[in-house]
């Protein structure tokens, strides 16, 4: 399992980036990163560039639950790809007062033309073969997936249909 900070997650290109963490919201904590520079450009399918100087990161990440989001948004605050993880588990570190999830390895994608990519299967193979999750969290994970492109392709995932916006605001 793979632990990872709402502050830092798949930001190794971002040689400098403004932060804001929401922290209150009922349900889930929630980060915004402005790029300023990207020491190089990330290109997903089809060239499309999810992170580049003056694009955004949100994280979304449940305070219960098994799912978490990044949102990748261009410069203009559209969505480029959204990128969830199947998480065991949330916790807010008590020194640095940062949330984190722990990462169960498995991932999808969903970008806004309506194309979904389960990713990182491997690795969650991986994971069980070499004892780094248990047989309960790989069910957990098969379980999520599926519920998880069910409500993508519903458009009733809750993160999916989060109000983004209202976290760019003056941003």
């Amino acid at each position: 399992m793979k632990r990872k900070w709402i502050s830092q997650t798949y930001l190794n290109e971002a040689e400098k980036y403004q932060l804001r963490l929401f922290m209150d919201e009922e349900d889930y904590y929630v980060s915004v990163k402005k790029l300023i520079h990207i020491t190089e450009k990330f290109i997903i399918r089809h060239k499309i560039v999810a992170m580049d100087d003056g694009y955004y990161v949100m994280e979304v990440i449940p305070k219960e639950g098994h799912i978490a989001m990044r949102l990748f948004l261009n410069d203009k605050k559209e969505p480029v790809e959204y990128y969830f993880d199947i998480i065991k588990r949330t916790g807010v570190d008590p020194t640095t007062k940062t949330p984190y999830f722990d990462d169960l390895y498995l991932d999808i994608t969903y970008l806004p033309d309506g194309e979904t990519h389960v990713i990182d299967k491997e690795e969650l193979e991986e994971a069980l073969a070499n004892q780094s999750i248990t047989e309960e969290d790989y069910q957990l994970v098969l379980k999520e997936k599926n519920k998880l492109l069910k409500e993508i392709k519903n458009h009733t995932n809750k993160l999916l249909n989060i109000d983004y916006q209202k976290y760019l605001e003056g941003f």
